[in-house]
């Protein structure tokens, strides 16, 4: 089509340019408002959701911080459970305060002296007697045990530890709060953060009343929970004072005691949102991240409960620098990629026209291609035709020269007989001669021996012409049967061989077999028969094309119960390296202009693959010979029904 006729054909009625290629200003403006609308709306839900996205990997972090410092002291208060029921339960602790007997002081300090060393933390060993009264107490100071003089020793009736261990069941512990060793009345300085483990002594165990009573520092362990860290856990107890902050000052005060407020520290009414747990574990307040845990000492649900919450949070600025480093990452792009789409649609309205004219070509020409298409499909229907021709003029030519081989053959037995026929009629006109001129004993028994000689070489004739006629006949036959039968595969593998005798005579070509003497299979006789002349055919016509002399053996072998194998092997020119991977392909020869169609092996490898469900597979070098194996099965329905 000319370009005059394209562009009458787009100008008439039946062809009308689309409204938003006419007016392009006025579609640009339409179609890119909407836009406008959404890349708004989607970059405000986007900068929300990466923003989240990105704190939320701090408050993850601030959480784990805070699982690492619960667990830590949690572990912390489990040993502590088991150090003072390991010393309550000490043989010789209960001994030295059985009752009945004087307490013996000095096995009991041995003890003390001895558990010192059990756990690092350790500040004080005690055991006060039912009046709340020190009777013996060790304290350790840098692996030192000193036992306090009794002058020192003190009433601790009044403490709160003292009265809760008073009230204890034979087997309980009671864990204090938190609180700063006091000493006669004085806070030990620096401050000793010291966590006491209590157990009672009674009459039911058969020991003095009284009370256990071990003192644990806990400085160093606080410490180590905010080594490498530039922001300092806080940890402040359920009455609201600090038992950790980053400023020292700060311990065992009031949350509300500061003196100077900063952005640095957390507000008093965040603190007490936290101790009433009006908050989540993970909130924002203002520019910051806050995260808390809380952790039970104590019993749970009993008077003696005490709480400790261990509080996270971030910078102050740090929502702030988030913010914009996110504003930065979403609208500045969002901002890029509207100038591109509004230049793109632009760019698409403008050349709207054009492209819509190259569609209508295209389907023109698309019309064309499918002509086109039709007329190559009908072609390769008629190839297929032609090859299934092809085939059939295989098969027929293969017929035609195992009858002119068979005839050739005949003809050698045939001849023989004839030639004897001939001899015995010559023998029988001599004897009637000698009958006429006078009978002698010599002569007849002459003509008897000559009689019965010529006769068995007759017979011998006759009986390898028929076996011939036979041969021919079962392949025949076979060939006419499309339903698998039981056969003699060997049988069938040497008839082949005696219907190909001639062409192998004439290039002297020496043909041996190797295998059982019967091997009985269920299967397509025909087509194995077909297979095995196409096999000795190829062999015959391409390994030892232009020679006089060769050797074909075949080999067969039973490899299990249901798997045959058989090896066609020549000593001919081989196959070249770049064919045996086509060698199976239809049409593909190498003696094309001496009349081979190619599609010899091609039907082979058909054969035992589609109809004999085995394999086929080949192997050459040239100059070496190629050989050829065959896997076939003994029953082939019994592959069909699996």
């Amino acid at each position: 089509m000319g370009n005059g006729e394209f562009l009458a054909m787009t100008e008439s009625a039946s062809f009308r340019v689309p409204y938003v290629f006419r007016y392009v200003w006025r579609s640009l403006i339409l179609i890119y408002i909407p836009i406008l609308g959404l890349a708004g709306f989607f970059s405000y839900h986007i900068y929300w959701h990466i923003f989240e996205s990105n704190y939320q990997p701090y408050f993850e972090s601030q959480q784990s911080r805070l699982d690492n410092a619960v667990n830590t002291f949690s572990r912390e208060l489990g040993h502590i459970h088991q150090l003072i029921r390991l010393l309550r339960y000490n043989q010789q602790f209960e001994k030295a305060l059985q009752a009945g007997m004087p307490v013996d002081y000095q096995s009991l300090e041995n003890v003390f002296t001895d558990f010192s060393n059990v756990s690092s933390h350790i500040s004080q060993l005690r055991w006060l007697d039912e009046n709340g009264v020190e009777k013996l107490r060790m304290n350790i100071s840098d692996k030192d045990v000193i036992k306090v003089a009794p002058e020192a020793l003190q009433n601790k009736s009044k403490r709160q530890y003292v009265k809760a261990g008073m009230r204890l069941e034979p087997d309980e512990v009671y864990i204090s709060a938190i609180n700063p060793n006091i000493e006669n009345g004085q806070i030990v300085l620096p401050l000793e953060k010291t966590i006491r483990a209590v157990m009672r002594t009674g009459k039911q165990d058969g020991l003095y009343d009284g009370v256990l009573v071990i003192n644990f520092l806990l400085n160093d362990m606080f410490e180590s929970l905010n080594q490498k860290q530039d922001n300092k856990l806080r940890i402040i107890d359920n009455e609201g004072y600090w038992v950790m902050h980053p400023n020292p000052s700060m311990a065992f005060r009031s949350y509300t005691d500061y003196v100077v407020r900063t952005e640095r520290l957390l507000s008093p009414e965040v603190i007490k949102g936290i101790l009433e747990q009006r908050q989540l574990h993970n909130f924002i307040h203002g520019s910051r991240l806050i995260s808390y845990s809380v952790i039970d000492i104590g019993e749970n649900g009993s008077a003696n409960r005490h709480r400790l919450f261990f509080i996270d949070s971030s910078a102050p600025d740090l929502l702030v620098s988030l913010k914009q480093r996110v504003a930065l990452i979403v609208f500045i792009p969002t901002f890029l990629v509207l100038i591109i789409l509004l230049f793109l649609i632009g760019r698409f309205l403008y050349d709207g026209r054009k492209q819509y004219d190259l569609f209508r070509q295209l389907a023109v020409e698309k019309e064309a291609l499918a002509k086109s298409n039709q007329q190559l499909q009908l072609a390769y229907e008629q190839q297929q035709q032609m090859q299934d021709t092809l085939v059939e003029l295989r098969k027929l030519s293969s017929m035609g020269m195992m009858v002119a081989g068979l005839a050739h053959e005949l003809n050698t037995p045939l001849g023989g007989a004839a030639l004897t026929l001939s001899s015995l009629d010559s023998a029988r006109e001599q004897l009637q001669q000698a009958m006429s001129d006078g009978l002698r004993k010599s002569e007849l028994e002459d003509y008897l021996t000559h009689s019965a000689e010529t006769t068995a070489l007759a017979r011998k004739n006759i009986a390898k012409a028929a076996e011939l006629v036979k041969s021919f006949k079962r392949l025949a036959v076979d060939r006419h049967t499309d339903e698998p039968t039981e056969f003699d595969l060997m049988t069938v593998i040497n008839d082949v061989a005696t219907t190909s005798k001639h062409r192998l005579k004439q290039q002297h070509i020496h043909l041996d077999i190797v295998g059982p003497k019967q091997l009985v299979i269920q299967s397509y006789a025909g087509i194995v028969s077909q297979l095995f002349e196409n096999l000795i055919s190829n062999a015959i016509s391409h390994g030892f094309a232009g020679r006089n002399n060769g050797h074909i053996h075949i080999e067969v072998i039973q490899t299990s119960m249901n798997d045959i194998s058989v090896s066609v092997s020549d000593d001919g020119h081989g196959i070249d390296v770049e064919q045996l991977t086509t060698i199976f392909d239809p049409f593909v020869t190498g003696a094309r202009g001496a009349g081979h169609t190619g599609l010899g092996l091609h039907l082979c490898h058909q054969w035992v693959t589609q109809v004999l469900k085995g394999s086929i597979s080949v192997s050459s070098e040239p100059g070496q010979g190629t050989t050829f194996i065959v896997l076939l099965l003994v029953d082939v329905d019994s592959s069909s029904q699996s």
